[in-house]
């Protein structure tokens, strides 16, 4: 027998440990057939579920770098992979990064299109902005 509160080692039967005098309960006679160790439920079997989130190897990249080469099916298929729930997560996230850089850069397009169109409109009018000393003066006359 030992004691729960200091492990000492104690004779049978005895109420109070000797080292520390904490209660000491009896320990209840094991039947026959019983072991003193306790039965657990059998381990539940676990299948790995299929690796979605495995990185993508350089030989992916080089393909899908060669697949977005091409006009029309690049847009295709970043919207197939960005939208793909059950796909590899690492193509999911390029191809939403490349959509994202896609978008940026059609802002900014339009924006330089806009810019240097209505600049290149000045100069083929002879109608320059800054001839009348006024740059914004010049400019507002241009465009209204």
């Amino acid at each position: 027998m030992r004691c729960e509160s200091c492990g000492e080692v104690l004779p049978d039967g005895t109420r109070y440990c000797t080292n520390c005098g904490a209660e000491v309960s009896p320990i209840a006679e094991q039947g026959e057939g019983q072991s003193g160790q306790y039965n657990y439920p059998p381990e539940q079997q676990y299948y790995p579920q299929p690796v979605m989130d495995a990185p993508l190897t350089v030989g992916q990249y080089i393909g899908m770098f060669l697949l977005m080469l091409i006009p029309l099916v690049n847009l295709i298929l970043l919207l197939v992979w960005a939208f793909n729930s059950s796909g590899n997560i690492n193509r999911r996230n390029f191809a939403r990064a490349a959509l994202i850089m896609m978008l940026i850069g059609l802002v900014i397009s339009i924006i330089l299109t806009i810019a240097f169109g209505s600049l290149f409109l000045a100069f083929w009018r002879g109608n320059f902005p800054w001839d009348n000393g006024n740059w914004w003066e010049g400019m507002m006359q241009f465009m209204g």
